[in-house]
């Protein structure tokens, strides 16, 4: 059975493999371009997109997305999501929008204070409203998986709960999915 990846994700290193389609280089260490099974055929590592044909997105649905922009108190995600049997296949992209109310449980005053443009977040869709995908992102198991600088664009890395540029040495919090410190390594 292959390995479900996710966009981000460490695959190896350069010195043990080489990297394949759906695979990209950061510094030496091979990352996953997108949500896909992870496959290794002599000492290549490639990702195939477990979404070749998109899929209709509905109530309930994991989600993968990227931030494309903030407008307060609202986020548009560029959405990527994980088959489900019997959903309908459809053609095109489908963007999400992230409510700064369906980020904690807590008070969020601003969605820039917990998510920023380019980092890529788990979430669920909550409904389906005048043909908008709406998303929630208030569990553990949802929020950013990867993020980035906003100083240089580097990957920022989880060091004693805070995230850490190795580029600059730029500190940043986010609303982090727990899934956020697998990923990294």
């Amino acid at each position: 059975m292959a390995e479900l990846t996710t966009p981000g994700k460490a695959l190896g290193t350069e010195e043990e493999f080489i990297g394949g389609e759906g695979v990209y280089s950061d510094g030496g260490k091979l990352h996953s371009l997108c949500t896909g099974n992870v496959s290794i055929d002599k000492q290549v590592v490639s990702v195939k997109p477990s979404n070749a044909v998109p899929k209709m997105v509905g109530p309930g649905m994991v989600v993968y997305g990227r931030i494309e922009n903030i407008f307060e108190p609202i986020a548009l995600v560029k959405l990527e999501p994980l088959e489900v049997q019997g959903a309908r296949q459809t053609q095109g992209d489908y963007f999400g929008v992230l409510h700064v109310s369906n980020i904690r449980r807590d008070y969020v005053k601003s969605i820039r204070s917990e998510m920023m443009i380019g980092d890529v977040i788990k979430a669920v869709v909550s409904e389906i409203r005048r043909g908008e995908v709406y998303l929630d992102v208030r569990g553990l198991d949802f929020g950013v998986v990867k993020a980035y600088c906003s100083r240089c664009r580097h990957p920022l890395y989880l060091k004693d709960r805070i995230l850490v540029c190795n580029n600059c040495g730029n500190r940043e919090s986010r609303k982090l999915c727990k899934e956020y410190s697998a990923i990294e390594r």
